[in-house]
């Protein structure tokens, strides 16, 4: 499979994991529910191939992979319909800073509060270079969507992934799984 292409589906689910508007967002356990979709066939192969890859796991595969991934703050599923289901820890901190996570390398981001409820985002990243921008709506302190448009480009060919997220508060109690580790945007 295309790395660059997986690297921007890992990368496009995390973006989406906090609502950078999300002041009034409970911390805790959150449910995160990601479909992603795109006109590129070869892009439409390589989230196909991800997602088969995963709903194939031998319990033992699957196992180890979600302790890789709560080690890093994040709990990972194929759902439903290929959806990504995401489970992970947000901070009290996390919704304050109007941060999202961000590929590790040089990454740049802003956020413009649009309401009390709704906001745009922008990212850029230069390792993978990929770029995107986005719609959140907080519905409650419980609940938000997000539409996010991800753009990706590798041997001068670009790529775009639509992503359409809705989180669920879960719980206060994050149980095993810990914080996503958020490496400041710059």
């Amino acid at each position: 499979m295309n790395k660059s292409i997986a690297s921007a589906l890992l990368l496009a689910c995390a973006c989406a994991a906090l609502p950078a508007g999300a002041q009034t967002l409970k911390p805790g356990l959150w449910s995160l529910s990601n479909t992603m979709t795109s006109s590129d066939p070869q892009v439409s192969q390589a989230m196909s191939a991800v997602q088969q890859h995963m709903a194939n796991m031998s319990p033992e595969q699957r196992q180890q992979m979600q302790k890789i991934m709560q080690q890093n703050g994040v709990q990972l599923d194929v759902g439903t319909n290929g959806a990504l289901q995401t489970k992970l820890c947000m901070t009290r901190e996390m919704a304050e800073r109007k941060e999202f996570p961000v590929q590790q390398g040089d990454c740049k981001q802003s956020f413009t509060q649009q309401s009390a409820t709704r906001g745009h985002i922008a990212f850029t990243c230069t390792k993978p270079k990929v770029s995107g921008e986005g719609d959140l709506v907080a519905d409650n302190d419980t609940s938000y969507r997000a539409s996010m448009k991800i753009r990706s480009e590798e041997q001068g060919r670009n790529q775009t992934v639509d992503m359409d997220v809705t989180g669920k508060w879960l719980s206060a109690d994050c149980g095993t799984i810990r914080p996503i580790p958020i490496p400041r945007a710059k």
